[in-house]
């Protein structure tokens, strides 16, 4: 059967360029001040990690009292050998029954692309969450220097989040690099000759968590 939402999954760029991804998942929050965010901020119970990339997340996550499901909808970026029990699927049409899951977090995943995009990822994020459930969505901030190599804007608006009973609140944490030279590999994969310009090995980069506590009967 073919997923109509098979379009919107965006390839990503870990599945086939590993020592990248490598790079980029050592060096980001290295310090793990977002981990730490979400180890505070999530319950224990069934906890979804939409979007979970190789599964980084999850395995830290994953406590007594606390099972993490990380979902991925790129099977390049599956990582089979991680103690997970793997599901794979898109925001928009999430393979679990109704009411499922204490809690739903996603980091740095882009499948909320303008308006109408988050109105589909959440309308399946709240279908499969318990009532007063809590849905976390983790985000480039911007307003650091990490964002001011980008040509392009990559940070996310606040607006939408909050529009739609979200709060907000900025995590300040560093990419950290072990040389200049990786920096600079990672950077101009990213942003082209302007990410090539990097010198040095530490970078200030802010993170935004949208954070709602989900009450069924206001829907």
């Amino acid at each position: 059967m073919t997923n109509p939402f098979e379009s919107k999954i965006i390839p990503f760029y870990g599945g086939i360029k590993p020592e990248l991804f490598e790079i980029e998942r050592r060096c980001m929050d290295r310090k793990g001040n977002v981990i730490q965010y979400l180890e505070e901020h999530l319950p224990d119970g069934l906890i979804l990690d939409v979007g979970a990339g190789n599964g980084f997340t999850a395995e830290k996550l994953i406590r007594e009292g606390r099972f993490v499901i990380p979902m991925e909808p790129d099977e390049k970026m599956i990582d089979r050998s991680k103690k997970l029990v793997w599901s794979n699927g898109v925001a928009q049409s999430i393979p679990f029954h109704d009411n499922t899951f204490d809690a739903i977090y996603s980091t740095w995943a882009f499948f909320f692309d303008g308006i109408k995009d988050i109105d589909e990822g959440l309308s399946e994020v709240e279908r499969v969450v318990k009532d007063g459930s809590r849905i976390i969505i983790v985000d480039n901030y911007g307003d650091d220097e990490f964002c001011s190599y980008s040509p392009n804007d990559i940070t996310s608006s606040v607006a939408p989040w909050v529009q739609r009973g979200f709060e907000y609140e900025v995590i300040d944490t560093e990419f950290i690099f072990d040389d200049v030279l990786e920096a600079k590999k990672l950077l101009t994969f990213y942003f082209g000759e302007q990410g090539s310009r990097v010198n040095k090995t530490t970078l200030e980069y802010k993170v935004v968590a949208y954070t709602k506590v989900l009450n069924k009967s206001d829907r």
